[in-house]
């Protein structure tokens, strides 16, 4: 189906379907319809070339369009609607990054889904940041089709990013740091676990329609993130994050900030720490945390959560950059010192039976914005600007 977007102010907006999937757009009322860099299947709605149609709501699933009225689902598009990365002029955390937006083309109007700072030096995205849809609903589009991840050469350069992620790269990229390939097949492992998986900043699933999902799969939208804290904590926050927004007054805005901070670890031969790259010498970095921002727009405020993207480090008082605020874990579930390896059973013995490395079961904890933004730095204002 078509992007279905609306002027709002000084802005396009897309429409987005109510608690129960509908597209509410009042009887009378026009908007329009792209297939951004596709083209209608219709060959009456293929009008010179352009790909946006201005269409008024008749009643139900009925619109018009040039004195003809057509059902809504006969607005198909040959192919869904592709997104574009564009890397903007603008610069971002005092003047020495770049602001890259995602978002779609449409014949007078850029829609954009979310942007992001990025560091060309290392490769690596600070973080990204989307304006949260209002009233927010916890659904999706489910699409059973996993796409590909786009690398943007203006940002990479000529860096086969997919190949820096692929197993045998990663393992042989660890081996030259640590300079063991013992221990890099220790780290790294081929268990759905010990991997360093593309990790999103903004989530696929914090998206409705299928077409913006396939919009998150962008290099720079990813970072190295071990798969055991990916397919687990973080998965759980970020699923966290969704229904807080969707518990939200309609009226509430939200922008949600995702990124990386510091970076990950292990020891050498030597035992000494070495830090973790997947393109040598100093790009695409193994980062330390990912943190995200729930910031409440009106209240000019939020709370951070901060996870430890490392497995193999032990919990200590270096973990915690700024005083946690939920010391019983992010919503109560404990997740400090969680799993078998930090809670005997009644013997006292420790109950985990794998031979695992690991050095902790998890971490995530939250801080007031103030006090992580006195550690990694005030957040540039362009974050809280409107996007669309």
């Amino acid at each position: 189906m078509p992007i279905s977007f609306t002027s709002n102010g000084k802005h396009q907006a897309i429409i987005y379907p109510d608690a129960k999937g509908r597209l509410n757009v009042g009887r009378g009322r026009s908007f329009k319809l792209s297939c951004a860099t596709s083209k209608f299947a219709a060959k009456e709605f293929q009008n010179d070339g352009f790909s946006d149609l201005l269409v008024t709501c008749v009643g139900g699933d009925v619109l018009m369009y040039q004195g003809e009225t057509y059902r809504y689902a006969y607005f198909q598009c040959d192919n869904m609607p592709k997104s574009e990365l564009r890397v903007t002029d603008d610069k971002c955390q005092s003047a020495n990054y770049t602001v890259a937006v995602v978002g779609f083309r449409t014949d007078f109007a850029f829609l954009r889904l979310y942007a992001m700072c990025f560091d060309k030096s290392t490769k690596n995205s600070l973080y990204t940041w989307y304006d949260a849809r209002s009233p927010y609903y916890d659904n999706h589009q489910k699409y059973s089709k996993r796409p590909l991840f786009n690398s943007t050469k203006e940002l990479y350069g000529n860096t086969d990013v997919n190949k820096k992620y692929t197993f045998k790269e990663q393992k042989k990229t660890v081996a030259k740091i640590l300079r063991s390939d013992q221990l890099a097949d220790k780290y790294i492992q081929n268990d759905n676990k010990h991997f360093l998986s593309r990790g999103h900043y903004a989530a696929k699933a914090d998206f409705f329609f299928a077409y913006e999902q396939f919009a998150t799969f962008n290099y720079a939208n990813v970072a190295p993130q071990w798969q055991i804290f990916n397919g687990d904590m973080w998965a759980d926050l970020e699923q966290t994050t969704r229904t807080k927004l969707s518990n939200e007054d309609d009226s509430s805005k939200h922008v949600i900030v995702t990124g990386t901070y510091d970076v990950c670890t292990l020891a050498d031969v030597d035992d000494v720490q070495q830090p973790l790259y997947l393109d040598l010498p100093g790009s695409i970095p193994v980062p330390l945390f990912y943190w995200k921002l729930y910031y409440d727009v009106d209240a000019e405020d939020g709370i951070v959560y901060i996870g430890l993207n490392n497995p193999y480090k032990e919990i200590d008082d270096s973990v915690y950059i700024c005083p946690n605020i939920c010391p019983a874990g992010y919503h109560s579930r404990g997740y400090q010192g969680r799993g078998p390896r930090n809670n005997p059973d009644e013997s006292g013995q420790q109950n985990d039976q794998n031979d695992s490395a690991d050095a902790n079961d998890g971490l995530i904890y939250c801080c007031t914005k103030d006090s992580f933004e006195q550690v990694y730095g005030k957040l540039d204002s362009i974050v809280y600007r409107q996007l669309m």
